[in-house]
C-alpha cells in the first residue's frame, strides 16, 4: 500500500494525495465492517501536511469603497451588510434570526451556530440605526424573520449571497464578494484593534482556539507600518 501511495504522490500537491488516502480509507472502512479485512492498511502518518490557505478579506480600501457603495443600496439590503459586517456571523445564522431575537437597548443577540450552540453576538451603533429604520418601515411583528424577501418570507443563505454579489459589482471588487469575506473581514478588523484571540474566537463561535490563530497570521496595517517605519 505504502509502495503505491509512493508511486501515485510523484508530482501530485499535498491536497491530491490526501484525497487519494480519504478514498482509500473509506473503501477500507467499508471492508472491515463488512468483515473483508481485520485491519486497516492505512495509516494516519502517511497523509500529508496540507498548509492553511488565509482567509479572503477585505482589506481596508476595498471596505471603504463597499461602505460607501452600500450608502445606494435599499434599507434592508445596507442593513444586512452592516449586520454582516459588524457581527461576524455566518450566513446560515443570518438566515435563521427573527425580529424577537433582537435586544437594540443592548445591541446585542443570541445566535445558534454550529452544533447548536448559541452564543452571543454584538453589533455596532450605525448597524444598530440603519437595522431600526429597516423594521420600522416594513412595520416587522417580532415573529418575523430578521430579514425577508419581497414575498414576504425570510431571506434564505442564497438569497443573501446573491445580495453580496451585486454589490461587490457596484463597489468594483476584482474578487467575488460573499457573506464568509465579510466574517473574515470582521475577524481582522478586530484583530487588527486589539482583540485578543480568544475573545474573537467565542464572538465567532469556533469552538477551537487553533482555527481562529489563522487570523494572526495576515499583517495588519499597523504591523506594516511598523515594518515600513524600520525597514524604509
Amino acid at each position: 500500500m505504502l509502495t503505491w501511495l509512493t508511486t501515485m504522490s510523484e508530482g501530485k500537491k499535498p491536497r491530491t494525495i490526501d484525497l487519494y488516502l480519504s478514498a482509500v480509507s473509506s473503501f477500507f472502512s467499508f471492508c472491515l465492517e463488512e468483515e473483508y479485512m481485520e485491519i486497516t492498511v492505512v495509516k494516519k502518518r502517511w497523509r500529508p501536511k496540507i498548509p492553511h490557505s488565509l482567509p479572503k478579506y477585505l482589506d481596508e480600501f476595498e471596505y471603504a469603497r463597499v461602505k460607501v457603495s452600500a450608502e445606494q443600496l435599499s434599507i434592508r439590503n445596507r442593513a444586512l451588510l452592516l449586520f454582516l459586517f459588524s457581527t461576524g456571523c455566518r450566513v446560515s445564522e443570518v438566515a435563521s434570526l427573527h425580529v424577537q431575537d433582537i435586544d437594540f437597548n443592548k445591541r446585542k443577540m443570541d445566535v445558534t451556530g454550529k452544533g447548536r450552540k448559541i452564543r452571543q453576538i454584538y453589533f455596532s451603533e450605525e448597524c444598530g440605526l440603519v437595522l431600526q429604520d429597516y423594521l420600522e418601515r416594513r412595520s416587522a411583528k417580532p415573529s418575523d424573520p430578521l430579514f425577508m424577501n419581497k414575498f414576504g418570507n425570510g431571506l434564505q443563505v442564497q438569497g443573501i449571497r446573491k445580495v453580496l454579489k451585486k454589490v461587490g459589482g457596484e463597489a468594483g471588487l476584482v474578487q467575488s464578494f460573499h457573506p464568509h469575506m465579510c466574517r473574515h473581514t470582521f475577524a481582522t478588523n478586530m484583530l487588527a484593534r486589539g482583540a485578543d484571540l480568544q475573545f474573537i474566537a467565542d464572538v465567532l463561535g469556533h469552538a477551537d482556539l487553533n482555527i481562529t490563530r489563522i487570523y494572526a497570521q495576515i499583517p495588519t496595517e499597523e504591523m506594516l507600518l511598523t515594518y515600513q517605519n524600520i525597514m524604509g
